[in-house]
């Protein structure tokens, strides 16, 4: 039971991850942090590729 767990919740890190940076970045801008905001949608840019691609990835396992 333990192992399904883990794995639901590590199917959507990348996604999640992104997600977090996307408000960390907003966090930044807001407390005025202007010359990491950048750095931190660049890694969020990568980790939504990875979803997207690991979503990909799912769907083509699914239909196959």
């Amino acid at each position: 039971m333990t192992e399904l767990t883990v794995r639901g919740s590590e199917e959507h890190t990348a996604r999640n991850m992104a997600d977090a940076l996307t408000y960390l970045g907003r966090v930044a801008s807001d407390a005025g942090y202007h010359s990491v905001v950048a750095d931190i949608h660049v890694l969020r840019d990568r980790l939504a590729s990875i979803a997207r691609a690991e979503e990909e990835a799912k769907r083509g396992r699914a239909s196959a």
